[in-house]
């Protein structure tokens, strides 16, 4: 419960306060005095205007961890039986699924705050990082996996229990 408050209170914070920032004020021209062809107005997000595609991705994951961080909360308080192994199977799903989303959201802004001339050891860190995090996230669910299998297989008397 605690870890899915945390990863809802930054979720919700990167949502209200995205990387780069929001617009202070409404824009109709441009640096030279044009007309922009999309005025932008107050509050809107930066990054949206900047790197859209970036911005998008930010948001989606972002959202994710906000909603599954959410849906851990709810599940908790909701009083559903909870100490059977497949609720607990799910919550679990639904924590990797936040906490990766989160993950992801820091790679993103961290590419997008970043200056140019950092991208090269950016790049470095960011593959080197998420490899590991895929790495580890591969040995728990082959961990969670085997065990899933394992129970099957002493509930059908497949296997026999320990003594």
């Amino acid at each position: 419960m605690v870890v899915s408050s945390l990863i809802a209170t930054v979720a919700y914070q990167a949502a209200i306060s995205p990387p780069g920032g929001v617009l202070q004020a409404d824009e109709t021209v441009d640096d030279e005095g044009n007309p922009l062809e999309h005025p932008r107005k107050a509050g809107t997000a930066v990054m949206a205007y900047k790197q859209g595609i970036e911005y998008g991705q930010f948001m989606i994951f972002n959202t994710l961890a906000f909603l599954a961080s959410l849906s851990i909360i709810l599940l908790l308080v909701s009083g559903l039986p909870m100490k059977k192994r497949r609720w607990m199977w799910i919550q679990m799903i639904i924590m990797w699924i936040a906490i990766t989303a989160q993950v992801l959201t820091y790679f993103i802004s961290l590419r997008h705050m970043s200056p140019d001339s950092a991208s090269g050891v950016l790049h470095d860190v960011t593959q080197t990082s998420v490899l590991a995090w895929l790495g580890l996230m591969g040995v728990v669910f082959i961990g969670n996996v085997v065990r899933m299998n394992l129970w099957i297989l002493r509930k059908y008397g497949v296997v026999k229990e320990k003594k």
